[in-house]
């Protein structure tokens, strides 16, 4: 073997040179360099790697099949088996040419597949049964490589065990789900991991290895940072699953951090984002590790002199009563809600109530609600990412007076006479960003919250050219 040009003679040094930089496949063929795959695209190990031939290939199948597994080979022209390599299992896959064998390595460690999702700039990957690996990005999902194999049930199975901890497996197998924080040497991921009816399947968030401030990701500062100082209330922020909630929160939390000299408490399921105590004070619970329940983490919270409250979801009416109750006596909470405007969020909160303390809690809420952040996460027109739009509600005396009132549908119209307080509807936001440049006239359209009033402005302004890039 010669490592000047990477021929091998066993697959195990291939795996080896694949984990240098988390390659989940090698590609090993007769007539070509070994290639790895790299942010979702095969691509030769090195420019100067030699060229392997059919001799190499028959000694890589020497190295890592059995007599029986070459008889296979031969008899059916391709064979595939899980194995272990020198860091993790994988599985081979095998076929005969008439060249030559050509051998496509795949490694069964979910940090190698975490690692292209990084580089690739993804927000979730998928690991699923019955299905080829897959990634998110850009609010698309998409398989990881072209040609990735399915993964088998036995694939899922090893993927799990490479990442799972006992306390994880036996909650996995008591009730069929689990879902937690994984960290590595690259970053932290939200994991959950489900049973069904292929096998497991696997999948994660990627989490933003650093805190992005509100200017990076678009919040209007003059309008927040004011919410931000209030001794007491309640900010919510709201969204559809992956519009980029928790990125908000912990911008928000991260300002408070530097801003303030207080005590903050987070509650999340699974911790995200880890805060290092700048001018504040940090504590942060993790709901199924340090405590049962967001109920029983804000009870506790109560007793512990906190001046902030973040709670990662506002889930039920117990959460949402403790929640309230907190914003009233004295902290200023932050929580999330899968609503998607400011109005359904009042409504919310109000439904999860009995109707006969509806009238009560709509005085809790008028009173003690500072603001409401209801985004969407926007592919941009240049294909480069994505762009937050955003609904702002700030609380004045009009808003309290609807929500007492139980007049939440008038909040749309206040929103719109209240820009002077940096409030502004979904469609205003989006119409922005296309007047911009940033987004499409299709997905201003598929957005919109009145597509009547927005076909009629796409009408009268006909689409700009996406910005230049500095």
């Amino acid at each position: 073997m010669s490592d000047s040009t990477y021929i091998y003679d066993n697959v195990g040094e291939y795996l080896k040179l694949g984990k240098t930089i988390y390659s989940p496949a090698m590609y090993l063929g007769p007539g070509l360099q070994p290639y790895w795959l790299k942010a979702g695209a095969y691509e030769p190990v090195s420019e100067t790697a030699g060229v392997l031939s059919a001799e190499d290939t028959n000694k890589l199948v020497e190295s890592c099949t059995t007599p029986e597994q070459r008889a296979e080979l031969a008899e059916k022209g391709t064979v595939d088996f899980i194995a272990d390599g020198p860091h993790s299992k994988y599985h081979a896959y095998i076929y005969a040419q008439e060249q030559g064998p050509l051998l496509i390595l795949v490694t069964l460690h979910v940090d190698d597949y975490l690692q292209q999702g990084i580089d690739a700039k993804c927000s979730d990957i998928h690991l699923p049964s019955g299905v080829a690996p897959s990634w998110r990005r850009f609010g698309s999902l998409l398989p990881m490589w072209e040609g990735a194999p399915l993964f088998t049930k036995e694939d899922c199975h090893a993927l799990v065990d490479s990442f799972l901890g006992e306390k994880e497996w036996a909650r996995l197998k008591e009730i069929g789900d689990v879902d937690f924080a994984y960290q590595n040497e690259r970053g932290r991921y939200r994991a959950s991991v489900v049973s069904q009816r292929l096998g497991y399947d696997i999948c994660y968030r990627i989490i933003n290895s650093r805190v992005f401030t509100m200017k990076e990701i678009n919040l209007p500062t003059e309008y927040v940072e004011p919410l931000t100082r209030f001794t007491n209330g309640l900010i919510l922020v709201t969204g559809a699953v992956g519009s980029g909630k928790s990125t908000t929160l912990a911008s928000i939390i991260d300002f408070i951090n530097e801003d303030r000299h207080d005590h903050i408490i987070t509650m999340e399921d699974p911790i995200e984002t880890v805060f290092e105590c700048k001018g504040c004070h940090v504590n942060q619970r993790e709901v199924h590790s340090h405590t049962e329940s967001f109920a029983r983490a804000l009870r506790a919270a109560l007793r512990e002199d906190p001046d902030v409250i973040m709670v990662g979801e506002m889930r039920n009416l117990e959460t949402i009563s403790l929640a309230l109750s907190a914003a009233e006596t004295g902290h200023l909470v932050l929580g999330t809600l899968h609503t998607g405007s400011a109005a359904r969020t009042i409504d919310r909160i109000l439904d999860a109530f009995p109707v006969e303390e509806q009238d009560h809690i709509r005085v809790m809420v008028s009173e003690s609600l500072r603001g409401v952040f209801s985004q969407q996460l926007v592919p941009r027109k240049d294909g480069k990412g994505r762009v937050m739009a955003l609904e702002l509600l700030v609380n004045n005396a009009a808003v309290a007076n609807c929500i007492r009132e139980g007049k939440t549908f008038m909040i749309p119209g206040l929103i719109q006479t209240g820009k002077n307080l940096g409030m502004r509807l979904m469609d205003d936001s989006l119409q922005q960003l296309y007047l911009e440049g940033i987004i499409s006239a299709d997905e201003c359209r598929g957005r919109a919250t009145d597509r009547v009033m927005m076909d009629k402005f796409l009408q009268e302004h006909p689409e700009p050219a996406a910005p230049a890039q500095a």
